[in-house]
């Protein structure tokens, strides 16, 4: 059953005038704000009052679509937690342009430009007086509760002075109706209940005391044993013994002992609480100055002791304070979480001096030119800048840029860091989402171009080609100091100086037979992702967790040989060196997937093997230039190698090279930079190397590219590195890199016996490209014809194939004799520039089709063996027979 509703409660029933906006609408918003004392003030110097905005409502929604759906998760994101939330919601409204509430402001005639300036010098200077203790504090929720997720009821105005014997009546600024604000009938000695915003009412013949602390009556409660509801609760039994009875500090109580050093003895001073001279009467909840939420709270009474001067100087007082509300209302200063970088809590440092040093010069210096730290994710960015507390003498402070919502949290904190004479460190400007520029990069540029206070922005290449597509012209002036991977004795140093924290997290150690040389080899050449050290220690990590989920105690060299075989898929025994009979056995490997050109397979072979054995250098592992016609394997040659050595279908990587025969393709190649059209879809070539570098990259028909895209390749045969749109950089050293062409396909020996010309087929291909592109060629390898025999080994590869897919389908299988082989080889023509590809044509149409119009006459059925065979006429013919 419904009551009637308690005085200073909020029903939680909207009722909506005739000329109400469009439900959901952020208009409605608006309104609702217009009914606050501080949004009329802003408003009205603008010439704007509510009867305004609600003349020119209805013809706006007559005009625009719906608003969007997430409009309300938006405004509540923006606004409603600074001093004043009734004028940050409305600042979050004017900062909206895709809103309706902005559109009507627009069109009542407000320049909202004008007016978000003025909103944000009134939030800044509300803000500035509450931190320095002098301005009204406002225990007042946002206009947007973040339980109902909707606009608030308008404001309501005091509760006006009743004639004697009527109900106190309250109105509301959106409509005239009267809300009744009388207290509930009270019985004998209770305690009269407050009504909302902290006013009383009292019978004629009841004494007006001083007023008490009123409960609260919003959403947030007390606990049962909280000490403020205990003296709530206990006010309800006798209210005025309650007020008349004297307090008293306890024994142990600071401001007793400092009364009682100062002459008055030992004992405890009391005043009534109707008292007028000793206790001066206490202000309201609205009058009381704003309370910074502490960020360690001390455990203890709720009892707080203040001196007030009042009409007797050399009176203390003793104050009860009224309940804390809830932290989410009263937001904690930004500057409060600020504090200096610790030198002696940082890890150790190893491999960058140098950078360390470069980038403190650039901090020291007069000129306004600001570092930017540019490393790739793993290598010690964030180390590297943090260790500039160790090198200044001047405090390093650390800021995180997802912190920040918009430009004035970012700005208040730089300006915090000012004061102090400090250094600001800027991370995590990879992490900022969006296309767009993020809200804070105006703050940032500001503290940029006035050098107050110095800022090292810390991000990865890809995050810089962000900062320069945003702001060209800013970041042309930035001094970069780069950070490449750590290598050699740096990389093993600075492992080993961190390892012994890893283990520790995880309260394990290293085991007897685990080297950490050894697992930085591994993370070095086989895993990707990381740069170094990152890549090391994070396989590190990875070994521990596992070890720690199996119940072990200790980390052993298994562990992280498993994981690298897992991440990288390639076999045991090469990790661990094993695996020197199969390179050495790698030409008859390829030989049972590839007919003929032993002379091709073995200079493949041979490459590969000088890579194994140690001879590696920064360049891919093979780069092989594959010349003759089509249809002679040239392709079945980089499947083949791939299968070898990888033995897993990612690891094959094929681009068709005729797709990139304009030069605006090197985009495609190596990824748009961002702002352009397509850059979030990554380079056909970069991003699967970036993901698996272990692999077999096959350029088919490497002529038909673009001459820009042969300028691209250079330093992937020279370096074994390319650099992405993105300005990541992608590892080619560990990758064999096949290139097919038909040039000089044409160029038969004189002396007839099907097989190129050498010579004149290197010429021709020497011509087609770049001098300086050949010469990066490791070995350009030709390919003769194949002849019949050659033909019929194929043939009888594919009939092998075809006749393993029928019996997982149809329990059959099928061959063909020589005879029939012969037969089919012959149809095939004579025409040496077609190849091998003709034979999967003519087996398709004479011989499978054959076999099929069997086995759906029912001739065929599983369980059978058929052999296809030549009859006296020379046409083939079936032959079955049970298995």
């Amino acid at each position: 059953m419904i009551g009637p509703t308690e005085p200073g409660v909020r029903s939680g029933s909207r009722r909506t005038s005739p000329a109400a906006p469009r439900a959901g609408c952020s208009c409605e918003l608006l309104l609702s704000l217009c009914a606050a004392d501080s949004v009329q003030g802003v408003l009205s110097a603008h010439g704007l009052d509510v009867a305004r905005l609600r003349a020119v409502v209805d013809e706006l929604h007559a005009e625009v679509e719906t608003e969007p759906a997430d409009w309300r998760l938006r405004i509540t994101q923006r606004g409603g937690r600074a001093a004043d939330p009734d004028l940050d919601l409305l600042l979050a409204l004017v900062r909206s342009a895709d809103s309706h509430a902005y559109q009507l402001l627009e069109r009542a005639g407000a320049a909202c430009g004008a007016l978000r300036k003025l909103l944000i010098d009134r939030l800044r200077a509300l803000e500035a007086a509450a931190l320095n203790g002098t301005g009204p504090s406002r225990h007042v929720g946002s206009a947007m509760s973040s339980e109902t997720s909707a606009p608030r009821r308008p404001v309501v105005q005091r509760m006006s002075t009743a004639r004697a014997g009527e109900r106190p009546v309250r109105r509301s600024l959106a409509d005239a109706r009267p809300a009744d604000l009388s207290p509930r009938t009270s019985q004998a000695g209770d305690a009269p209940r407050p009504t909302r915003g902290g006013a009383r009412t009292w019978s004629e013949d009841q004494e007006r005391a001083r007023p008490v602390p009123a409960r609260p009556t919003d959403v947030r409660t007390w606990p049962v044993d909280h000490p403020a509801r205990v003296r709530l609760d206990a006010s309800d039994g006798s209210p005025a013994r309650a007020r008349l009875e004297p307090r008293t500090w306890p024994e142990d109580q600071p401001t007793r002992a400092r009364l009682d050093a100062a002459g008055d003895g030992p004992r405890a001073r009391t005043w009534p609480e109707d008292q007028p001279e000793a206790r001066p009467a206490r202000r309201t909840a609205r009058e009381q100055p704003r309370l910074l939420a502490r960020t360690d709270p001390r455990p203890g009474p709720a009892t707080a002791l203040s001196p007030r001067p009042g009409p007797n100087a050399q009176v203390a007082t003793a104050v009860e304070p009224e309940p804390r509300l809830a932290p989410v209302s009263q937001p904690e200063p930004r500057n409060h979480r600020l504090a200096p970088l610790d030198p002696s809590a940082l890890p150790p440092l190893h491999g960058r001096e140098g950078e360390l040093a470069r980038l403190a010069d650039a901090v020291l210096r007069r000129s306004p030119r600001p570092p930017l730290l540019v490393g790739p994710p793993g290598s010690g960015r964030t180390l590297v800048a943090k260790h500039l507390a160790g090198l200044l003498h001047q405090p390093v402070f650390y800021l995180s840029a997802t912190r920040y919502e918009d430009e004035d949290g970012l700005r208040a904190d730089l300006a915090a860091v000012a004061k102090q004479g400090g250094v600001a460190i800027l991370d995590d400007l990879d992490r900022l989402g969006g296309d767009g520029p993020p809200a804070l990069l105006g703050a940032l540029a500001k503290a940029w171009s006035s050098g107050q206070p110095p800022i090292v922005a810390v991000a990865s290449p890809e995050g810089q080609a962000r900062l320069g597509a945003w702001a060209p012209g800013l970041t042309a002036a930035l001094d970069l100091v780069t950070l490449q991977p750590l290598e050699g004795d740096d990389l093993r140093a600075a492992v080993a100086a961190a390892a012994p924290a890893v283990l520790a997290q995880h309260g394990l150690s290293l085991g007897s037979g685990g080297r950490l040389a050894e697992l930085v080899r591994l993370a070095d050449r086989f895993l990707a992702g990381l740069a170094q050290p990152g890549r090391s220690l994070d396989l590190l990590d990875l070994a521990c967790a596992r070890t720690a989920r199996e119940g072990r105690g200790s980390v052993q060299r298994d562990t992280w040989i498993d994981i690298v075989c897992e991440r990288s898929g390639v076999p045991r025994e090469r990790l661990e060196g094993q695996g020197h009979q199969d390179m050495l056995e790698l030409e008859a490997e390829l030989a049972r997937k590839v007919v003929g050109h032993e002379h091709a397979l073995s200079a493949v072979a041979q490459l590969i093997r000088r890579n194994r054995a140690g001879f590696g250098s920064q360049r891919p592992i093979a780069t092989v230039l594959l010349l003759g016609p089509s249809g002679v394997g040239k392709t079945e040659i980089a499947k083949a190698l791939c299968g070898a050595l990888f033995d897993r279908p990612d690891a094959f990587v094929r681009l068709d090279m005729s797709e990139y025969a304009e030069a605006h393709a090197v985009a495609r190649i190596v990824g748009a930079p961002p702002g352009y059209v397509g850059h979030e879809q990554g380079g056909a070539l970069t991003d699967p190397l970036l993901k698996q570098p272990h692999c077999v990259v096959l350029l088919d028909e490497i002529e038909k590219a673009h001459r820009d895209v042969h300028q691209l390749l250079l330093q992937v045969f020279d370096e074994g590195r390319l650099t992405d749109g993105r300005g990541r950089t992608i590892d080619f050293r560990h990758a064999a890199i096949l290139m097919t062409s038909n040039l000089g396909a044409g160029c038969l020996d004189a002396t007839g016996d099907a097989r190129l010309d050498e010579a004149r087929v290197l010429e021709a291909a020497r011509a087609a490209f770049p001098v300086e592109l050949w010469n990066r060629i490791e070995a350009p390898l030709v390919l003769h014809p194949l002849g019949e025999a050659h033909l019929s080994r194929i043939c009888a590869r594919l009939v092998r194939a075809s006749s393993d897919r029928l019996l997982r389908e149809r329990g059959i299988r099928y061959r063909l004799t020589d005879a029939a082989t012969r037969h089919v080889v012959g149809l095939c023509g004579t025409d040496m520039s077609l190849g091998a590809r003709p034979l999967r044509h003519v087996l398709t149409r004479s011989v499978e089709a054959l076999l099929a119009d069997a086995i759906l006459r029912g001739q065929i059925r599983a369980g059978m063996q058929v052999e296809v065979d030549l009859d006296h006429a020379g046409a083939l013919m079936l032959l079955a027979s049970r298995a």
